[in-house]
């Protein structure tokens, strides 16, 4: 049997001890026990947002005693080959959802023109890529793309009905490419990028006007309306511009909290956007689909509601995170966050409860 870390031992008294106020304090390492001494004197105060906090202060100061900080998740091996992504995509099937993945790291050792996959959101997989030369053509059958350029420019043609449609999308903007339409990225300075792809009957083609060899007009399979005055690249900074930061409390209204929020676009079934907050938000869940959470400034300890117990994920500025669909799960900004977010549209549950599966 493995031997429990002194982080896990914290973590699990911290949690009986906030579960029953009156439960005597369990026996634990003595090196910890200070620790929890400290939090039993504190436990009966009743904001849920100091309780959160005391948690992870208490878990990081564990680490910094000596037990080892958890390994920060691999985004595998460089893939550049239709096998490579192939056998990637069977590896994700089977990794570890509730992790936060750092895209800087992922992008650090990446050669040009190769890109790695570290995770699923709805249909599609999250990955990043580096290049610096003009991308073939491609097309998505089964749902919208999602490229956010990290660092460069590039110039993205689109096929649509109407003609092709170049836009361009510097470092620090996102761009929608829609469903079903031919497109392709020209970079006119080396581009590293994180992209959301469904890859589901995704199509290629080398030819000088693809729509020729391939089923079908350009926009076959799209939903309609989505035409040329869409295929516009948004820069987050400026979308963040004037956006007042919200301090979440028990007694934030649905008005103040959309006040706060700004869409974006839309990546099928998720609403893209940016917003500022601090505190604690309620208990969320999403029935109908996952949830991206990519912090641009700061961090958020992430608190999501498993059938094996609750998991705490921290996701700090320049990682990406996903909230598995139908899962309650609530954030704790520290002490403030900038967030780029993608949140399925049709139904969002909220609850203030302690436990909000015994209130449902």
């Amino acid at each position: 049997m493995t031997e429990r870390t002194g982080t896990e031992e914290l973590d699990d008294a911290v949690d009986l001890m906030m579960a029953d106020p009156h439960a005597p304090l369990p026996r634990m390492n003595p090196r910890l026990a200070a620790l929890l001494r400290l939090a039993a004197e504190l436990r009966d105060l009743p904001r849920e947002a100091f309780k959160a906090r005391l948690r992870a202060e208490l878990l990081s100061v564990a680490r910094g005693r000596g037990e080892p900080a958890a390994p920060a998740p691999s985004a595998g091996r460089p893939l550049v080959t239709e096998e490579d992504i192939r056998a990637r995509l069977e590896e994700l099937a089977s990794e570890p959802r509730m992790v936060a993945h750092d895209v800087r790291a992922a992008l650090a050792d990446l050669p040009a023109m190769t890109m790695r996959f570290f995770a699923s959101l709805n249909r599609c997989t999250i990955g990043v890529s580096r290049f610096s030369e003009g991308s073939h053509w491609e097309r998505h059958p089964a749902g919208d793309e999602l490229l956010h350029i990290l660092e460069g420019e590039a110039d993205v043609v689109t096929l649509t009905d109407g003609g092709p449609v170049r836009s361009t999308a510097r470092a620090g903007s996102i761009f929608i490419c829609p469903r079903g339409l031919w497109h392709r990225v020209l970079p006119r300075s080396p581009l590293s990028m994180l992209f959301a792809t469904p890859g589901e009957g995704t199509e290629h083609s080398d030819a000088q006007e693809p729509r020729r060899k391939g089923r079908g007009r350009a926009g076959a399979g799209t939903r309609r309306g989505r035409g040329a005055a869409a295929l516009v690249a948004h820069d987050l900074r400026a979308a963040l511009n004037g956006l007042p930061e919200l301090a979440i409390t028990s007694n934030t209204t649905a008005e103040e909290a959309d006040a706060a929020v700004r869409p974006i676009a839309s990546l099928d079934q998720c609403t893209l956007g940016v917003m500022r907050y601090s505190g604690l938000t309620p208990w969320e869940r999403h029935p109908d689909g996952d949830e991206l959470l990519h912090p641009l400034e700061g961090e958020v300890d992430v608190t999501v509601l498993t059938d094996g117990g609750p998991a705490h994920v921290t996701v700090r500025a320049g990682s990406v995170f996903v909230c598995p669909r139908g899962l309650w799960h609530r954030q704790l900004a520290r002490p403030a966050v900038t967030m780029f977010f993608g949140t399925p549209e049709k139904t969002t549950e909220i609850s203030w409860a302690e436990d909000p599966r015994r209130a449902v």
